[in-house]
């Protein structure tokens, strides 16, 4: 579960959604330090912590709202405890870099210092959350990262697919982050839909979400008459790799949340690979689009 989108109304109450979530067997809960205003991690801690052995939680550094980026050691040591105190834990599972510049990899007095929070058991396993399998492929040489989060969806494919063998052969996890494109691989934001809060379609423009939308009736075919919902598809198109560990799709809908994780267990058939494969005159594997 991607939790991005957790807390973003200031006055609801998340607490059915997480237990639904927990009953349904979902057990990584991926989200950041400043997600929805630093709520998202406060009601990770306020609904997981009870249940602590019972889930892996992933969180992420480095990005300050309105400011940019800030990976320099206090910042990351300072970091690190205010997201144990809003997660009321004592250790975060896979604590990661929230998109760094391709250059934070040269900062080896940084990965000391993630090796040293490691040592202390504050953290159990190091990642980086980033974009491009071969900015992926240099993190795993260069610093040996535990796990990748990546971006992969039907309409970013290129050059993420040739990431996940070597990713799997070193033994390191990879996290697919924006299974659903924003929303859009669920069917969500066709033409005419109404407009929701942080609407994807807004960083987008008017041009790009045409495009997406006549994307979109590319693939409809994974859904009609497969006793599928689209995003069920969609997420099966990403589980069909064997490098995936998990994919991230966020959600505060409890329906929509249902969905998702009856995806899981679930790929698509080789004739429908080879049918996307087969798309656009073969161009569709190439896409990559951006977030």
């Amino acid at each position: 579960m991607g939790c991005g989108p957790l807390g973003i109304h200031p006055n609801a109450d998340y607490t059915a959604l997480l237990t639904r979530a927990l009953d349904l067997g979902i057990n990584f809960f991926d989200s950041a330090d400043f997600y929805s205003s630093y709520r998202s991690e406060e009601w990770l801690g306020r609904v997981l912590s009870p249940r602590r052995d019972e889930v892996i939680i992933a969180t992420k550094f480095g990005t300050i709202p309105g400011k940019g980026k800030d990976f320099s050691i206090a910042h990351m040591r300072r970091s690190l405890e205010q997201s144990l105190k809003r997660l009321r834990t004592d250790y975060i599972d896979v604590y990661q870099l929230h998109s760094p510049p391709r250059s934070v990899l040269e900062d080896e007095e940084l990965l000391a210092a993630l090796q040293e929070v490691k040592e202390e058991g504050k953290i159990r396993c190091c990642g980086i959350s980033l974009e491009g399998g071969d900015y992926g492929t240099e993190a795993i040489r260069k610093w040996n990262v535990d796990s990748v989060q990546i971006t992969f969806n039907l309409f970013h494919q290129d050059p993420a697919k040739r990431f996940f063998d070597f990713a799997k052969d070193e033994g390191v996890g990879v996290i697919v982050k924006s299974p659903l494109d924003s929303g859009m691989l669920g069917g969500d934001l066709s033409p005419g839909s109404q407009r929701k809060l942080d609407d994807p379609r807004d960083r987008w423009g008017e041009a790009e979400t045409a495009r997406r939308q006549r994307l979109f009736e590319e693939v409809e075919f994974l859904a009609e008459g497969t006793g599928r919902t689209w995003s069920q598809a969609a997420l099966q198109f990403v589980l069909s790799f064997d490098g995936v560990s998990t994919a991230i799709p966020g959600t505060t809908s409890v329906k929509h949340l249902a969905q998702n994780a009856a995806a899981a267990g679930g790929r698509l058939t080789p004739e429908e690979l080879a049918r996307i494969e087969g798309l656009m005159g073969g161009q569709f594997k190439s896409l990559n689009l951006d977030w």
